[in-house]
């Protein structure tokens, strides 16, 4: 008969190995995956985000007392204006002639929506200047290239108007 020889069991300690690059591939797949079943079953809420823009418009400024200087007051009092509206003056200079006895606003675009209504831009500035409804005409302009959306033909009674515009009434 053969003689077996007592072995004594080694206790060998495991090598404990990094799972290597298929094995971190096996994990992150596995991230992935659950997370993507996880935001499958969660119902998603809708979340709206506005931000308010200032209003731009676009202004022509034309002089029509004849007081040197008028339409430049005017232009800076509207750069200057804190009325949470911005004013873009696309143009600025002498109307045809200077017998304008009041400021008039004339909306050269109209209601977007395509009525003869005025536009919110000549409103806001009717508004602005504090000028009467009269004061406040439609004259839309065929050939807008350089997309004006008010005129503004400054009178004699620029002043005031000028006052109201600088927030300092009189």
């Amino acid at each position: 008969m053969p003689i077996r020889k007592s072995s004594k069991k080694k206790k060998s300690k495991r090598q404990i190995k990094s799972p290597g690059f298929t094995g971190w591939a096996i994990i992150f797949l596995s991230v992935f995956i659950v997370v993507f079943l996880v935001s499958m079953l969660v119902p998603q809420s809708d979340v709206t985000v506005t931000q308010i823009q200032p209003e731009l418009i676009r202004l022509q400024l034309k002089n029509g007392c004849g007081v040197k200087g008028a339409a430049g007051e005017m232009t800076k009092a509207f750069m200057e204006s804190s009325t949470g509206v911005i004013f873009d003056i696309i143009d600025k200079g002498n109307a045809e002639a200077f017998n304008f006895e009041k400021t008039l606003v004339i909306d050269r675009k109209g209601d977007p929506g395509g009525t003869d209504a005025y536009s919110n831009a000549a409103i806001t500035v009717a508004d602005i200047l504090n000028t009467k409804p009269e004061q406040l005409l439609l004259q839309k302009l065929s050939d807008n290239l350089l997309d004006i959306d008010v005129t503004v033909i400054i009178g004699a009674d620029y002043q005031p108007v000028l006052a109201s515009l600088s927030g300092k009434e009189e």
